[in-house]
């Protein structure tokens, strides 16, 4: 029976140790994994976590901290390279709405036809850098130069060939379906010859005496230079020029709006109701010279008149698609953080106007 029991005793002392030592080895075990999850955790929560929080959603379409870094980081480099001081604050919030657009352009591709091929992502890196006209990508030479100075410029800015090409890309898009849209916009329209006068005080006895003037058939630009306190009177003499609807979209009503006996609103040689201004404070009154029905539109009001129309139709599809900004100051200055890494001029700060860009987005 003691003999038994000793053996009991020693098994049971076997057993002891046996498990003092699977505890010890469970300790360690749970040690090592501890100490190599450290560097993982933090990895996770310094960078993973933060890169990959979601700034901005269209749709379907997810960008995140990482994205909005890479996407402002190329613009920013584009712009210093070229000498343009890049502003970390509205520029930020800016990105944001700009990448918003370029994904709703690019949705929109395919309800005009449009597509993007290789050499239009490769030309337009040449033109946004300003040396595409010493480049031809076409020779065998050239396309080695302009691939050795493009994996530089991306390895300058932390980003691989693949987000290059999509940020390009979405941008041609965006240009494509501006000219798309420019095709609907009337070349012929009419248009009105118009001057301006800027005064300090309307006194009526010096109206008085400019409605006079203009009555008798006095030259437009010689009673502007009189009284004008326009400080680029003796350059432009008050002339706005030739304008069509839509380029001073405030005056539209004056200019061009008749009622249904087809009388005018401003009739020619007539002098306007004071407009204030709102820079200088002063009044502005404005004249039409002159009439046409037909009148080609110059490049120049070509190209505002397409960025406008662009604008609507993006202000039109932000209101039926589904757009969320992440952006919170903490992401804000995070991601402003991360963009100054990559700036090659002197950096700037964020100021208060820039914060309160911010929380316009945010209340949106």
């Amino acid at each position: 029976m003691g003999q038994s029991l000793s053996r009991n005793n020693i098994l049971e002392q076997l057993r002891i140790k046996r498990n003092k030592r699977f505890r010890l080895a469970s300790i360690v075990t749970v040690l090592i994994i501890f100490t190599l999850l450290i560097p993982v955790l933090q990895y996770s929560l310094n960078i993973y976590i933060p890169y990959n929080k979601t700034a901005l959603r269209v749709e379907d379409s997810v960008f995140t901290r990482e994205d909005v870094v890479d996407f402002v980081r190329f613009n920013q480099r584009l712009s210093e390279e070229q000498g343009v001081q890049f502003n970390p604050g509205s520029s930020l919030f800016e990105s944001l709405q700009l990448i918003a657009e370029n994904e709703i352009a690019y949705f929109s591709a395919a309800q005009y036809g449009l597509t993007v091929e290789q050499w239009e992502i490769d030309e337009a890196f040449f033109i946004k850098l300003g040396i595409y006209d010493d480049i031809d990508l076409s020779l065998g030479e050239d396309k080695r130069a302009f691939q050795e100075q493009k994996i530089q410029f991306l390895n300058e800015v932390q980003l691989d060939d693949e987000t290059y090409q999509d940020i390009v890309r979405k941008g041609i898009f965006r240009e494509k379906l501006r000219r798309e849209l420019s095709r609907e916009i009337p070349l012929i329209q009419p248009h009105a010859e118009v001057y301006k006068i800027l005064v300090s005080d309307a006194q009526p006895t010096m109206l008085s005496d400019i409605e006079r003037r203009i009555k008798t058939g006095e030259d437009l630009e010689e009673i502007i230079s009189r009284f004008s306190e326009d400080p680029e009177v003796q350059k432009n003499k008050g002339s706005l020029g030739w304008i069509p609807v839509g380029i001073y979209p405030t005056l539209d009503n004056i200019l061009f709006v008749q009622d249904e006996n087809g009388k005018r609103n401003l009739n020619l040689r007539e002098l306007s109701e004071p407009y204030i201004n709102q820079e200088s404070d002063l009044l502005e009154f404005y004249i039409i010279s002159d009439l046409t029905e037909a009148r080609e539109l110059s490049d120049e009001h070509m190209e505002q008149l397409s960025n406008d129309a662009l604008r609507q139709f993006l202000s039109n599809k932000s209101s039926v698609v589904n757009i969320e900004y992440g952006l919170d100051n903490d992401t804000f200055n995070w991601i402003n953080s991360r963009v100054q890494i990559a700036s090659i001029l002197p950096s700037s700060t964020i100021s208060e106007d820039d914060m309160d860009g911010v929380d316009s987005i945010l209340n949106q």
